[in-house]
C-alpha cells in the first residue's frame, strides 16, 4: 500500500534562496517557493492498520521545511566552494569556470546542508534520507519498503527521489 501527501495542499512548504554554482543562469542567488510531496510504500500494521500515521509524516516534513524556510541554502560539499564561519557570519568563496565569487552572509540567514549542491535533485535525496532517519529513530520503519520525496521548485517543476528500505 502507498500513502501519499500532496505538499501543496498539506502545507509542506518553504521559501528559500540558493545558488547552483557554475550554472549559467542559476549560478546567482535566487529563490523558490518550494513544496514537498511524500509517498511511502509499506504494509499496513499496528492497532489502526496504518502504513504510517499522516500526522507523523506531516510533522517530520514540516520540521525539515521550517529549518530551510527563509534561509539561503548553502551546500557544505560542493567541490569548488570553500566556507569559513567567523563570529556571526559565514564567508563563502566559489572558484570555478574562470570565476571567483565571494560572499559574506550573516549566519542567521543561512542553512548549511550536507550536499554537493542545493538543486531540487539533491534536496529530494536530503528529504528522503531525513524522513527515513526520523522514522527509524521513532521505531516506525519495520513495515516500510520505501520513502519517496518530491521537491518542487514551484508548480509543475520538481525532482523525485525514492529511498528503498527493503
Amino acid at each position: 500500500m502507498i500513502l501519499e501527501l500532496n505538499g501543496l495542499h498539506a502545507g509542506l512548504r518553504f521559501s528559500s534562496a540558493h545558488i547552483v554554482f557554475g550554472h549559467e543562469t542559476c549560478g546567482v542567488i535566487h529563490g523558490h517557493s518550494y513544496y514537498v510531496d511524500v509517498r511511502i510504500c509499506g504494509e499496513p500494521s499496528g492497532e489502526f492498520g496504518f502504513v504510517c500515521d499522516f500526522k507523523v509524516i506531516k510533522s517530520i516534513v514540516k520540521e525539515i521545511c521550517e529549518t530551510l524556510d527563509h534561509k539561503l541554502m548553502i551546500p557544505k560539499n560542493h567541490p569548488q566552494t570553500e566556507y569559513k564561519i567567523d563570529n556571526d557570519s559565514i564567508y563563502l568563496k566559489y572558484c570555478g569556470d574562470g570565476k571567483i565569487k565571494e560572499y559574506k552572509i550573516p549566519l542567521e540567514d543561512v542553512v548549511l546542508l550536507p550536499l554537493k549542491s542545493t538543486t531540487a535533485e539533491e534536496l529530494s535525496q536530503f528529504f528522503s534520507k531525513c524522513i527515513v532517519d526520523k522514522l527509524k529513530d521513532m521505531g516506525l520503519i519495520d513495515n516500510i519498503k520505501w520513502v519517496e520525496a518530491v521537491v518542487n521548485e514551484g508548480i509543475g517543476q520538481g525532482a523525485c527521489y525514492r529511498l528503498n528500505i527493503k
